[in-house]
């Protein structure tokens, strides 16, 4: 049975049937006890007159009559009814009354006078039988006679069985009449989302986004429900991104290509002439550039994405990768007529990172700066302590020891509410987006941040400049 509903009423259907089986059992034993033991009072109950008046008649010389006529009643008790009646000798010989059948009877007999042993024995050829054996004595017995024994099929385990099927018949009804409304609720509380949630599945593989499930149901399929929610609100937002980005690559493509196909088409034609030219190569040239570093980022992201080359961490100082990076962008700066200084927190600082990835972040870090500044740009390294309040704002980094690399510059500043978004892909302050830089820069920082143990973060306030940097855990 394949279905989730068949499966469910299954194995309640099994449940059932095997508890009413074990009920059965325990109660067949219960039964049958109780009416074999019914059975043997009955007979024991039964003997006790017979038994009374053996004794008597068998004493004294003027008895004989009585006796006979006693045991011509024994012997009518025994014709008349499904019972059999023994006259039991000492060595456990017993004769039936009435047939005058000898047979030796395998029970224990009774030695004192008006003692009555009951119980269960096997007959051959009669079965189960119960007994109730009595002691009689007497002058006038026979010689060698011991007791009366009085036996009756035993009947109780049939008598058992019977009362086990009328309860069992009931209970079954009973079962039907609540299992079954139970197992159809049951399955449908759990075959219903599960339904819902393999609809939904579908409409997500064919490429829209579906409603949000509702969270009913068993507490598994809560669970479900909610993580398919999260992973549909995922996708929803990885495919918004996604056109989000195509749509970036066509803005950010189209104004490079429109100036290489322009300036080329008038170095073919020949309108750009005399010191237009060489202006309209070297245009063509930082393009082009601009075109190399871009698909560059996105490489690089590609990378980090699909696992790209493994990082490997060794020991560095925090200091001196800010150090070496005032050096290397410290005569570009100045060209610029800025200015780089090293702000550090210690003579050392050590983190453990990757040296690539590590001079990349720093360098990104730099070249943002530098697209905003007005002329001053400070590099950054200081330690962060366990009681320090959290880097970048409330739920940044906090509780652990790590180690601040950033770059603060004097620009203006990035407004509050496109402040969470500078790390995301393509994300450019300027609207127009006709800046030097592809917008993948921050975005890089923090992957490759996260990819070291770490995270990104950004302060600012507009008027007063931006802090961007990245914290790491310390050495």
């Amino acid at each position: 049975m394949r279905s989730l509903r068949g499966r469910i009423a299954l194995t309640l259907i099994a449940f059932g049937l095997a508890t009413l089986v074990a009920v059965g059992g325990a109660l067949f034993i219960v039964l049958r006890d109780l009416y074999q033991s019914q059975a043997t009072a009955l007979l024991a109950e039964q003997a006790l007159p017979y038994v009374a008046s053996v004794q008597r008649n068998g004493r004294g010389p003027d008895r004989d009559g009585d006796l006979t006529t006693l045991i011509s009643d024994l012997q009518e008790l025994a014709a008349g009814s499904s019972m059999r009646i023994y006259v039991a000798s000492e060595n456990g010989t017993a004769v039936e009354l009435g047939t005058g059948t000898e047979s030796t009877l395998a029970i224990n007999l009774p030695s004192e006078s008006g003692e009555i042993l009951r119980g269960i024995t096997t007959v051959p050829g009669q079965g189960a039988m119960a007994y109730a054996a009595a002691a009689i004595f007497g002058e006038r017995l026979p010689a060698g006679i011991r007791s009366l024994v009085f036996m009756k099929p035993d009947t109780a385990a049939q008598q058992a069985i019977g009362d086990i099927l009328r309860a069992l018949a009931v209970a079954a009804i009973v079962l039907l009449l609540i299992g079954v409304p139970l197992a159809a609720w049951l399955s449908r509380s759990v075959s219903r989302p599960l339904a819902r949630l393999a609809a939904a599945t579908g409409i997500v593989a064919r490429g829209d986004i579906p409603v949000e499930l509702p969270l009913t149901g068993p507490s598994e399929v809560v669970q479900a429900s909610a993580a398919f929610n999260a992973m549909a609100q995922e996708v929803a937002r990885g495919r918004e991104a996604q056109r989000q980005l195509v749509a970036d690559l066509r803005h950010d493509l189209r104004t490079p290509l429109t100036v290489i196909g322009g300036f080329a088409e008038a170095l073919k034609d020949g309108t750009a002439q005399g010191p237009a030219i060489p202006r309209a190569a070297e245009l063509i040239v930082d393009e082009t550039q601009r075109l190399e570093r871009m698909l560059g980022d996105l490489g690089a992201l590609a990378d980090l994405e699909r696992g790209g080359r493994p990082l490997e961490p060794v020991r560095l100082d925090g200091v001196a990768l800010m150090r070496d990076a005032a050096a290397r962008f410290g005569p570009t700066a100045s060209a610029r007529g800025q200015h780089v200084s090293v702000e550090a927190g210690a003579a050392s600082l050590p983190l453990t990172g990757d040296q690539l990835a590590m001079e990349r972040i720093v360098a990104n870090l730099v070249a943002n700066a530098m697209a905003h500044t007005r002329s001053r740009i400070w590099l950054e390294a200081r330690p962060v302590a366990l009681t320090d309040p959290p880097v970048g704002g409330p739920g940044g980094w906090a509780g652990e020891a790590g180690v601040i690399l950033a770059v603060r510059d004097d620009g203006p500043g990035i407004a509050a509410e496109i402040l969470p978004r500078v790390f995301d892909r393509f994300f450019r302050g300027d609207p127009s987006r006709v800046g030097p830089g592809s917008g993948l820069g921050l975005a890089i920082v923090a992957e490759l941040a996260v990819a070291q143990g770490g995270r990104a973060f950004a302060e600012s306030k507009p008027g007063t400049g931006a802090r961007v940097g990245v914290v790491l855990p310390i050495a």
